[in-house]
């Protein structure tokens, strides 16, 4: 029990959390999403009230039986607000007494709040048992909470239906699995509603017990947690996918990127200074950002480029573009020589001045980014196998 319910939790919160950031970056303003966010996180700090083990804690700072309508306010707002965002109709203060999820919603809460009421305080913190259940106004606590449940439950899990028959793959296995589970907690609370006004059903030897309602609505929340973690799962798994490539195309910039970042260290762009000390994470614009210091570097070196091919009767063409055609050994090799030239010019102390074209950096990549980017990083290849290449012969040699 105590495994199921610490799911639900971790699920219901993990949702909140995985959809707060865009939401924030959309300051709050897409009524959708933030019906869900806002039902995820009632609904699991539901599941969490539910879970005290000691409801005095909060009853003694309000009162008594404070603990479970805290609890029943949590999950039956949730569940309204999940309703409104499968209805893709979001809940507006000019349309709010309209809804019937709304207004039923309202009109039980203020139903059981009555009821707590009119409980004597020893009461009020009551459960299942069977000397709690023997009280009229007990049972019409949980029948006005199971009404609620039940009808909510299953309009979810038909509104969750529909989608699923729209939807991508993922997306339809994932409603379906929702829809499922939450079939199943209808089913559940509808069955508890019966056990609990019906004497005949909660006596001993009945097949109706309330461990095997128990057990279904256990079964229907673990359905529910499958289905709404795929998802998350599944971008999670595209994201780390997607940072392990950016990763490696950004590590495979790196000798190009160092050998010119050493000729001309102004072409590292400036970053933010709140970003510097923090761990890399945004691999996509970190690669893009080499991408554009290779590319101006490069621009600076084209004087070099002109040499290097003059004396290896290299066509002009190839030097003059800032990001090679293709990255050949012919073009690797003029690279490296227009580099070493570069050196030799700084220790002879006659730099050749070079055009000071940069790149802007912008939202909108170029239609060839992919390819140029490609290039870069096998000319960048080629530059770390010529260098390992020279130094393992240099280190023959020694040897020899």
């Amino acid at each position: 029990m105590k495994n199921v319910n610490l799911l639900a939790i971790v699920t219901l919160l993990g949702g909140t959390v995985w959809t707060l950031p865009l939401l924030i970056r959309q300051r709050f303003r897409a009524p959708m999403r933030l019906h869900l966010c806002l039902s995820l996180f009632l609904l699991g700090m539901g599941n969490v009230l539910g879970q005290l083990s000691d409801p005095a804690l909060l009853d003694g700072l309000f009162c008594t039986g404070f603990t479970k309508l805290a609890y029943n306010v949590a999950i039956l707002s949730g569940l309204c607000l999940m309703i409104g965002f499968l209805c893709e109709h979001p809940l507006q203060r000019r349309t709010l007494w309209s809804r019937w999820e709304v207004v039923f919603c309202l009109c039980c809460l203020t139903a059981m709040v009555a009821v707590t009421m009119l409980l004597p305080p020893h009461l009020r913190n009551h459960t299942f048992a069977l000397p709690y259940l023997d009280d009229w106004r007990v049972r019409a606590f949980y029948d006005i909470g199971g009404a609620y449940l039940a009808f909510g439950y299953l309009t979810c899990a038909v509104l969750a239906a529909r989608h699923a028959r729209r939807g991508r793959p993922l997306l339809r296995v994932s409603l379906s699995a929702v829809s499922a589970g939450l079939l199943g907690l209808s089913l559940s609370c509808a069955l508890r509603m019966l056990w609990v006004n019906c004497r005949g059903c909660r006596g001993y030897g009945h097949p109706l017990t309330y461990a095997n309602i128990f057990l279904l609505g256990q079964v229907a929340t673990i359905v529910v947690c499958v289905g709404l973690s795929l998802p998350c799962f599944a971008s999670a798994a595209q994201f780390f996918r997607e940072r392990a490539v950016h990763r490696a195309r950004f590590r495979e910039l790196e000798e190009l990127w160092r050998r010119l970042v050493d000729f001309y260290p102004e072409l590292v762009l400036d970053q933010p200074r709140e970003h510097r000390w923090l761990p890399r994470l945004d691999y996509t614009s970190a690669v893009y950002r080499r991408y554009v210091e290779c590319r101006d570097g490069l621009t600076r070196l084209s004087p070099y480029l002109h040499r290097a091919s003059e004396e290896a009767a290299v066509p002009e063409e190839a030097a003059r573009g800032t990001a090679p055609p293709a990255a050949g050994q012919g073009l690797v090799h003029l690279v490296d020589r227009a580099l070493r030239l570069r050196g030799e010019a700084d220790r002879a102390d006659a730099v050749t001045p070079a055009p000071s074209v940069f790149a802007t950096l912008g939202d909108n990549h170029d239609a060839d980014y992919e390819g140029d980017l490609g290039d870069l990083i096998a000319l960048s290849r080629g530059l770390r196998e010529l260098r390992s290449g020279t130094a393992g012969k240099a280190a023959r040699a020694a040897r020899g």
